[in-house]
């Protein structure tokens, strides 16, 4: 047999996804050169490209979801306080709020996969991030060079 080719040993991330018109690819090369930092950015990358479109391709109607997330808390300008926090909460705990997602799913796995959702929808509206943005790691790289 013969080898056509060496396979080079380098460091490197690759994620490429083609469903219908979307189209993603976002790589990296890693050498001794490349920071630990950047890495995280590009995986950081990866994973909101990736949180964006699960939503979009999952089977619920999530207009349905956005009506029983005003509900439950609609954001505000100006600073929160402490006791909307606590009512919005207390709300997506409740067993109504479970109730009202059967008219979007009966499967149990279903309303746990809305539950998160809708978790991570009123925690953005009360302003406490779940996700870590790259524009955020962006601007840390930049002043942490300087």
């Amino acid at each position: 047999m013969e080898n056509k080719g060496k396979i080079e040993n380098c460091e490197k991330i690759q994620f490429r996804a083609k469903k219908g018109k979307w189209f993603v690819v976002k790589k990296m090369d890693i050498d001794e050169n490349t920071e630990d930092i950047e890495v995280a950015r590009l995986l950081n990358s990866i994973d909101e490209t990736i949180n964006k479109k699960i939503i979009e391709f999952l089977p619920f109607d999530m207009k349905k979801l956005e009506e029983i997330a005003d509900e439950i808390y609609q954001k505000k300008k100006g600073r929160v306080k402490e006791e909307d926090i606590a009512n919005a909460l207390s709300k997506l705990k409740s067993p109504s709020t479970t109730r009202k997602l059967n008219s979007i799913t009966e499967l149990k796995e279903g309303k746990e996969i809305l539950k998160i959702i809708l978790n991570n929808i009123i925690l953005e509206r009360l302003g406490i991030k779940t996700r870590l943005d790259t524009k955020l790691i962006d601007k840390y790289m930049e002043k942490a060079n300087d």
